[in-house]
């Protein structure tokens, strides 16, 4: 199977994948044979810093935003809305642009290879007549609570510019109870998943050309892509990588113990 590796950084999540990134050489060796392309954040990151802390032999790299001058808009006290956050998760969509593989395996920063060198099943990406368009591990819920009802609005108020939704219904997803911050339902999380290409581009082309260049619905890249997904009837795998030689975890902290442990395994 042939795949790119996707990775996005700024400063903190370079810091994160400088220490994470020897796991996944030392327990998934044939990553060597793979191009990795990491888009990174123009305005804290330099190219050189790339190349010098990730020795990957087939490296390219992206400037993100492609543009100077690019404005990502949200709150920047609130997590959701973040705008630095929304500027990376855009990232993950819109750098689909420049990936010529059909699918590409998108990894966050904080992942850790533990082991299991042959880890992809080949049955994931068999069928007779409906290949997946994501590969994830699989997840209970979404939050904020209304952001789903958010991308059924959005289709609504753009449908003349979406005719890939055509004949499609909303998804009508919200919590039982009002008050509550998640709705719970069967979704994907996408810390290490594989998303077809063809499938991630035409959805980046849903974005920009109904919420401008480089922007996405609702800041939110997994939630956007699944959304997609389900609504057109596109199927999507659900697999435990955690059982396929793979973790994650939050806090430096937390990173450092698990890569002690991988590297000593």
């Amino acid at each position: 199977m042939n795949f790119t590796i996707l990775c996005g950084v700024d400063a903190k999540h370079l810091n994160q994948l400088r220490l994470t990134y020897p796991t996944w050489i030392r327990h998934k060796p044939r990553f060597l044979d793979y191009k990795m392309l990491i888009f990174y954040d123009r305005e804290e990151v330099k190219l050189h810093e790339i190349r010098k802390a990730i020795p990957h032999p087939r490296l390219e790299l992206h400037e993100w935003p492609p543009e100077e001058g690019v404005v990502f808009e949200g709150d920047s006290s609130e997590k959701w809305t973040h705008p630095q956050r929304y500027k990376m998760l855009a990232g993950f969509v819109h750098a689909s642009k420049w990936i010529t593989t059909p699918y590409y395996l998108k990894l966050d920063c904080d992942v850790i290879a533990t082991g299991m060198e042959h880890w992809i099943d080949s049955e994931w990406f068999k069928s007779d007549f409906d290949l997946p368009v994501i590969v994830s591990h699989p997840w209970g819920f979404t939050r904020p609570a209304g952001q789903l009802l958010l991308y059924d609005q959005w289709v609504k108020e753009c449908e003349r510019r979406l005719p890939e939704f055509a004949n499609t219904l909303p998804l009508n997803l919200k919590p039982i109870k009002p008050e509550s911050e998640r709705v719970r339902h069967r979704r994907i999380i996408s810390w290490c998943s594989f998303f077809d290409t063809e499938f991630t581009q035409m959805c980046s082309s849903m974005a920009e050309r109904t919420c401008g260049k480089y922007k996405l619905p609702f800041p939110s890249q997994d939630t956007f892509l699944w959304y997609c997904a389900v609504r057109m009837n596109r199927k999507v795998v659900r697999v435990s990588m955690k059982k396929r030689g793979w973790e994650v975890w939050q806090g430096m902290k937390r990173i450092e113990e698990a890569i002690t442990r991988a590297m000593q395994g």
